[in-house]
């Protein structure tokens, strides 16, 4: 069955070389991140989540230009309720957007179809109650395709308003990606996820233990527990030591970087089908486990972090 692990990290990068005899160097964040977010207890622990049902395409769900969730697998037909707090970093307007593409070939049939429902959850604390009871906020179908348009693609837009008791500000402090060389980016982006890759194969308690440092701030959307922290660290580390995934985990290649958060933060995904680059695939070329990774520059000690 696959798996795909989808919590959302922060923690500084070991930011390498790409010299061979040079050793890599080491990147320790000196930035106090508690001054990156703030809660109001007092206030109202609302949860946002979007129902998605899809028949014979493939699609992303984007957040503020964040990627939410994407669906790239070999079967026509697919049923998801993704959790939304994650991209809201604060109450207001919000910006939602659905991209469809081609299940197969180059352009979009008339069997494509997407449904998607947005609700909001009064309380996600009290799980007794149903978190609160739902309501539905947007319901919306995506219109049949006339073959004969030739499309590859269908996007729909559209806003909602949120009330979240919590204020992210990372994206404030963010690196304009768009206005550095490409190239330069480019380099420094593979090199980041080199490195990640590397703790993930070779040395998983470093990995975890720069999550630990870092992952409470991006637990606040969705008001977790540190005791739901930490086991949420040990399953990710059970999973990618687990022997077989171990052997299963593929190397960095044939991957094409993408721009999110309008231009701040910046992912690997595969040339092939817009997946995770941070993946384990079985003998028969299938996924099995997963991990979503986005970086960014932050302006204040001009180093790289995980998003």
């Amino acid at each position: 069955m696959k798996k795909i692990i989808n919590l959302v990290l922060i923690f500084a990068l070991f930011q390498t070389t790409s010299c061979q005899n040079k050793k890599e160097k080491i990147m320790t964040s000196t930035i106090n991140r508690g001054q990156d977010y703030t809660i109001d207890e007092s206030k109202p622990k609302r949860g946002y989540f979007l129902q998605i049902n899809s028949q014979n395409c493939h699609y992303k769900i984007l957040v503020n230009d964040l990627l939410s969730t994407a669906y790239t697998d070999p079967f026509p037909a697919y049923s998801v309720r993704n959790n939304l707090n994650y991209k809201i970093s604060k109450s207001g307007e919000q910006k939602l957007s659905i991209i469809v593409t081609p299940f197969q070939g180059e352009k979009l049939t008339r069997n494509a179809d997407v449904t998607i429902r947005l609700m909001r959850y009064a309380d996600m604390t009290d799980k007794e109650n149903e978190y609160g009871g739902a309501t539905t906020l947007l319901e919306w179908e995506m219109p049949q395709i006339d073959e004969n348009a030739n499309l590859p693609i269908f996007r729909f837009d559209t806003v909602f308003k949120a009330e979240v008791p919590y204020e992210i500000n990372t994206i404030n402090y963010a690196t304009d990606l768009t206005k550095m060389d490409k190239d330069v980016l480019l380099k420094e982006v593979v090199n980041q996820f080199e490195t990640l890759h590397n703790y993930i194969k070779n040395d998983y308690d470093k990995f975890n233990s720069l999550a630990k440092e870092k992952i409470k701030s991006s637990s606040i959307p969705t008001y977790q527990t540190d005791q739901a922290i930490m086991e949420v660290l040990l399953d990710n580390k059970k999973e990618f030591e687990d022997p077989e995934n171990k052997k299963l985990l593929q190397p960095l290649e044939s991957y094409k970087m993408v721009l999110y958060g309008y231009g701040h933060i910046a992912t690997l995904e595969r040339l092939k089908d817009n997946g995770r680059v941070i993946w384990c695939k079985d003998s028969d070329g299938d996924e099995v486990l997963s991990l979503p990774l986005f970086i960014y520059k932050d302006t204040r000690d001009n180093q790289w972090h995980i998003w």
